[in-house]
């Protein structure tokens, strides 16, 4: 016999995902960033909210996935533990030199703070190629995170956006399997 899972198992098994997923996908960044314009992060202290970024953002694009399968009511409840799923792994992960508290509530601070300013791009990417990138979700996201890195030059941050597009589409759709969690 089949059965479905409650939004909170699909949450807790996303979260539990997301976390491991999004610290490697920083990473991942982070050295081919450093391969390809020898950049790195600015300082020591960007290496948290780095990850926080990270995380925060494929939290928002499995919500959007949430809300298109589960609709408005189960995605409410869906998102509502997946923060707490999310929240308790990164507890459980942490390094002893950070203090969970701190970032739990830097977690938590970003994650309201993004789902607002996220909400507002309709597009994940371009529809056309010769579309600008502005205002797009993606691109949106890949200046947040630029911000991070010791570089100011547009085109590394271009290249930073094919990044952030490349890895998110791997992570969501074969590392998280995010749909098909969603509609278990």
């Amino acid at each position: 016999m089949f059965f479905r899972k409650t939004e909170i198992e699909r949450a807790d098994l996303l979260g539990e995902r997301l976390v491991g997923g999004a610290t490697e996908t920083a990473s991942i960044i982070l050295e081919e960033m450093g391969k390809r314009y020898n950049v790195r992060l600015r300082d020591a202290d960007a290496a948290p909210q780095f990850i926080i970024e990270v995380i925060v953002f494929f939290m928002h694009l499995v919500d959007r996935m949430a809300f298109g399968i589960l609709g408005w009511e189960k995605r409410e409840i869906f998102g509502d533990r997946l923060q707490v799923a999310v929240t308790k792994e990164i507890l459980a992960e942490l390094s002893k030199d950070i203090s969970a508290d701190d970032f739990g509530e830097a977690l938590r601070e970003t994650y309201n703070r993004r789902q607002m300013q996220y909400s507002r791009y309709k597009l994940l990417v371009p529809n056309e190629k010769d579309d600008p990138l502005k205002d797009t979700l993606y691109w949106e996201v890949s200046k947040i995170l630029f911000e991070y890195i010791n570089n100011y030059n547009p085109v590394t941050l271009v290249f930073m956006n094919m990044l952030v597009i490349d890895v998110s589409d791997v992570f969501l759709t074969k590392a998280a399997n995010a749909e098909e969690v969603l509609r278990s």
